[in-house]
């Protein structure tokens, strides 16, 4: 029997509720498999390769609550955006357009990273070409992270500290450029 320490356990079920759209932070998450790593605590090839499975295994779960629930559900639940069969129809074309794009590039969004699976899973997107997206875009993000954690580790309280600063206000501008990016390509903005 194959015995995995805990530390390993721990970051691959954060990361599984991080993949699910919770909010749990991978941005704290993988710099400290980063910064664990450089104490010999964890392996850090090892603890992003659970931490990016656990990512693909929670993106996994919210595609297919879309997958499955499907239309009906959104609608019932939509009214939080303001959603109508229009607008979903809509969504839906744009995402049959730029679908494998969105999955790949929403990766490396903070607050977006993880939503990107519901329309995914709406859209029916092939579940072979979602997994890849995922996979690599998760993978790429995470990497970039526990390199962090590595390379800040004699500081890391101050990285904290950075983050704390400019994470947020950083997370907003660009989930703001994407959403604008989205709404105007999908039409649901006329200029």
């Amino acid at each position: 029997m194959i015995s995995v320490p805990p530390s390993y356990l721990y970051i691959f079920a954060l990361m599984i509720l991080e993949g699910m759209s919770l909010p749990i932070p991978s941005e704290i998450i993988m710099p400290l498999v980063g910064y664990y790593s450089t104490k010999g605590v964890l392996d850090p090839y090892l603890g992003l390769m659970v931490g990016t499975v656990g990512s693909l295994i929670g993106s996994l779960i919210d595609y297919y609550i879309a997958l499955k629930l499907g239309r009906a559900f959104i609608l019932k639940y939509g009214y939080v955006f303001k959603l109508t069969h229009e607008k979903l129809d809509a969504l839906t074309n744009w995402f049959s357009k730029y679908g494998a794009q969105s999955v790949f590039l929403f990766r490396f969004v903070p607050l977006f990273r993880a939503l990107i699976s519901f329309p995914a899973g709406l859209a029916k997107m092939r579940l072979p070409l979602f997994i890849v997206f995922t996979f690599l875009g998760h993978l790429m993000w995470d990497s970039v992270l526990v390199y962090i954690g590595i390379a800040f580790a004699p500081t890391w309280q101050s990285i904290i500290n950075l983050i704390d600063k400019y994470m947020y206000g950083l997370a907003i501008v660009i989930a703001v450029i994407v959403i604008a990016y989205i709404l105007i390509k999908g039409n649901f903005l006329k200029f």
